[in-house]
């Protein structure tokens, strides 16, 4: 398998869905469209693919790192899927949007320190950015970066 570290770090300016202007973020992490969640359970790993939900701000900081694992040999058909959520209490959570991020972006083995614009999942008002540390270390590379 390979490794694909990402440090979901922070957004700003996203959308705010709650009815008082400000929004309850949280991403959800995937591998194309399968959850990593599922994906992961299957290999008796303990971890979530999904960052903390952080209340009343359009601005979230997270500083949270994954390590989601993708099969070699698919890096030019795979991506890395970042959804933003905003969590609801008492209605389902609405969606504020995503990044979708091709694989073959991060293949040359260095790592990437990107702010990448939140586009819509579906019909919402999508906007702001996300900003990501990710670095790709396929089969036999080895993960170097202290700062994750």
């Amino acid at each position: 398998m390979n490794n694909l570290y990402v440090k979901v770090i922070e957004a700003k300016d996203i959308h705010g869905a709650d009815l008082g202007g400000k929004s309850d973020p949280y991403c959800v992490l995937k591998i194309n469209d399968e959850d990593i969640n599922k994906k992961v359970k299957k290999r008796g790993k303990h971890w979530e693919g999904l960052t903390s939900t952080k209340t009343k701000t359009l601005n979230p900081k997270w500083n949270e790192t994954y390590i989601l694992e993708s099969m070699p040999g698919d890096e030019e058909s795979d991506f890395l899927r970042v959804q933003l959520f905003d969590h609801d209490k008492v209605s389902k959570d609405d969606s504020i949007g995503m990044c979708k991020i091709p694989l073959s972006t991060f293949v040359n083995g260095q790592p990437h320190d990107v702010w990448y614009d939140i586009k819509p999942m579906k019909k919402e008002k999508a906007k702001g950015k996300l900003h990501l540390l990710v670095h790709y270390c396929p089969v036999g590379v080895p993960f170097v970066r202290r700062d994750f």
